[in-house]
């Protein structure tokens, strides 16, 4: 009985310096990969940058500008959909009121009148709707072009390998040095000003 102890012991020994190697053999390589891959990056010497996205929409004027149009077209859209919300609510409340008084082939015709004062409603908002993301999509495509165009004149030299957006939940961790933009405002701003002239 004690020698089948033993036995068994010997063989988890064995079998526990087996693992030990194993976990430590590939330990190696794994260091070895990760020395190669610093090699590469610091060969390609691939320089990024960020521009922070609030500050941009925060203080670019062609940005605010825009911003301030689709909010008016969004502001008017809502009224005349509220104006004609209540029109159709009065005429509504009018045809209700006046509905004891009505013979059967009036009570229908105002059923119609109802009925296509709601498909129209309906309709013009859903036309509103498709106006606002139709126009709002250009705004988006129009500013994000400019910002392209501008980043590679800005980018000329090819100082920088990538330009990323940051937005704030995106990244866990940015190099405040590799932060361009100030730049970036202050040039598209003067580019503005001077398009403008």
């Amino acid at each position: 009985m004690k020698n089948v102890l033993l036995v068994i012991n010997i063989i988890l020994l064995a079998l526990v310096g087996y693992l030990y190697y194993l976990h430590f053999k590939n330990k190696g390589k794994v260091v070895q990969a990760i020395k190669k891959t610093e090699e590469i990056v610091n060969e390609s010497k691939a320089n990024v940058a960020y521009i922070d996205l609030d500050s941009l929409q925060n203080n670019y004027g062609y940005y605010q500008k825009i911003k301030t149009e689709f909010e008016q077209k969004q502001s008017q859209a809502n009224d005349e959909i509220t104006a004609m919300q209540k029109k159709y609510q009065n005429r509504a409340m009018q045809l209700q009121q006046k509905a004891a008084t009505m013979d059967q082939k009036e009570q229908q015709s105002a059923m119609q009148e109802i009925n296509k004062m709601q498909q129209d409603l309906q309709a013009r908002k859903q036309s509103i709707d498709n106006d606002l993301y139709n126009y709002n999509s250009q705004m988006k495509e129009d500013i994000l072009s400019r910002i392209q165009n501008f980043l590679k004149d800005y980018n000329r030299n090819g100082k920088y390998s990538y330009i990323f957006s940051y937005e704030p939940g995106f990244m866990f961790y940015k190099d405040s040095t590799l932060n361009i933009t100030n730049d970036v405002i202050q040039g598209l701003n003067q580019l503005d000003s001077s398009n403008k002239k």
